[in-house]
């Protein structure tokens, strides 16, 4: 865990400040550090020395061109023995926190950790909030404790695809009634491996996430109710997870009004879920996969959809053996603004129904893999000229990650020197 920063974070408690608005960014503004008045002049001149030897190593355009120290530290003090000095002498202990604050942001989190152990200072400042906002953490094993303390370094953006997650994730735990609020804004937990319980300590801590993967993490009602209380989530990936039933959806549904994506194909949920999904959905979501239900999604289920999210850009249904030609109407009639739609092995719907979808203005994909044989392809493909057919096997709704590339989650850059 040392490459990524982890391993060397002090267990210790740290004080939390104020929230950090979702908005924010860039460095947090810091009070400027003047130079300890106390400095002895024999300690200047020993390291005024030794930095006359860096410097005369130095090609002499490089000489020439090297700032003034004046121009980072505070000379005004004429009690100050360095503001004599300044523009001669070049020392860390010069500059102020916002300079070494930007060199540190050029450092990985491995070379952060070696600052760290330099000084009092440099462990401040290197565990500083605003080098740590992003974080890959992917495919690795956190031992107890460790997630806890990456937290507390008030990260927003973290990867934990495929991690193995051990639980308690606080060295010191928290009240149930009092969760340790933490940072975090885009999260990806995608196939990570975590107990029910460490999930629970890790939402209940959330409360201002706008993305959350947690495809196929196990989830209860209780999980539901946590991710309810991030009021401006709007991407939410629950594909492949098992435990969704009514009772959880209830929360999500009523809580989440500025949700957009959502995924929740192949849960297993219940007919009785189901109805109420589709009936109780917010308004505000566009881009909607509920592929996967097989029996339990009919045609007045889709009714019901069309007209409650009439907004829909992007709807799949695959793989629900029960929809017949007439959800494929009521698609045309009500979703004016679909641009993508996946009806991939719904067997029942008869294939000369299809080309209705170029009734849709918008429309601009259709995926019906299993359905048709080349040359009714061919055929539909003519229907719907202009319209792209089976371009996308795999729905990429709500996904943190699409492709081969892993250096991001919904387009944020998580890795260091990412390119």
């Amino acid at each position: 865990m040392d490459n990524v920063g982890v391993a060397m974070l002090p267990s210790e408690e740290t004080p939390k400040d104020e929230i950090v608005d979702e908005a924010e960014a860039g460095l947090k503004q810091l009070p400027l550090h003047s130079v300890p008045s106390s400095l002895s002049v024999t300690t200047v001149n020993a390291r005024k020395s030794s930095f006359q030897k860096v410097r005369g190593n130095l090609h002499p355009v490089e000489r020439h061109n090297m700032p003034p120290l004046s121009m980072f530290i505070n000379t005004e003090s004429s009690s100050c023995p360095i503001s004599k000095c300044a523009d001669d002498i070049g020392s860390w202990v010069l500059l102020s926190d916002e300079v070494i604050l930007y060199l540190f942001t050029w450092l990985s989190k491995s070379d952060l950790n070696k600052c760290a152990r330099v000084c009092k200072r440099w462990n401040r400042l290197a565990y500083d909030e605003s080098l740590w906002r992003r974080l890959d953490l992917a495919d690795k094993t956190l031992h107890r404790g460790i997630l806890g303390r990456v937290l507390d370094r008030g990260v927003a953006v973290l990867r934990l695809c495929k991690a193995m997650i051990k639980t308690p994730l606080y060295t010191i735990s928290s009240s149930p009634n009092q969760p340790r609020i933490n940072r975090l804004q885009f999260l990806d937990l995608s196939m990570a491996t975590i107990t029910l319980s460490g999930l629970q300590e890790l939402l209940a801590g959330c409360q201002y996430l706008r993305n959350l993967s947690l495809e196929t993490c196990q989830v209860s009602d209780v999980i539901c109710r946590y991710i309810a209380q991030n009021r401006n989530l709007e991407v939410l990936n629950l594909c492949m997870c098992l435990g969704i039933t009514e009772s959880g959806l209830v929360p999500l549904c009523n809580g989440l009004k500025q949700l957009d994506s959502l995924n929740i194909a192949w849960t297993n949920m219940g007919a009785g879920a189901v109805v109420y999904l589709v009936s109780s959905l917010p308004l505000s979501v566009t881009k909607l996969n509920l592929s996967g239900c097989r029996e339990a999604l009919q045609d007045e289920d889709v009714l019901q959809l069309c007209e409650n999210c009439s907004n829909m850009k992007e709807l799949d249904l695959s793989d629900a053996t029960e929809l017949t030609s007439v959800s494929v109407e009521h698609i045309v009639r009500h979703l004016f603004h679909l641009e993508y739609l996946a009806l991939s092995r719904c067997y029942k719907i008869l294939p000369s129904s299809l080309g209705l979808v170029r009734h849709v203005p918008t429309i601009l994909a259709l995926d019906v893999f299993g359905m048709l044989k080349e040359t009714a392809l061919v055929w539909l493909r003519e229907a719907l000229h202009g319209i792209e057919v089976n371009k996308f096997p795999f729905s990429s709704i709500a996904r943190p990650t699409t492709g081969v590339r892993r250096t991001s989650i919904w387009g944020l850059r998580v890795r260091d020197n990412a390119t």
